[in-house]
């Protein structure tokens, strides 16, 4: 099973990690200069829940986001089991 929202279908996403060194022009400085550039990951806020959809109790992951849509009620006959 993929760490993947069963609702609204959120990941993991790869983004820059950014390291910079200097003092910034508004402070004085000479301006801030990139050091490096790596990959990494941001983790999607997944909860692994059991829903019942059309009768049929499952574990599936869901993003926070997606478990205050279904704490309000049904949701594509989908709820919260």
């Amino acid at each position: 099973m993929s760490r993947e929202c069963y609702l609204t279908g959120k990941k993991n996403l790869v983004v820059n990690s950014v390291t910079r060194r200097g003092k910034a022009r508004a402070k004085g400085g000479v301006g801030r200069k990139v050091t490096g550039i790596t990959k990494r990951t941001q983790r999607a806020n997944l909860h692994k829940k059991a829903i019942r959809e059309n009768g049929v109790v499952k574990t599936v992951w869901l993003s926070a986001n997606a478990l205050r849509t279904l704490s309000r009620g049904p949701f594509k006959g989908i709820e919260l089991a």
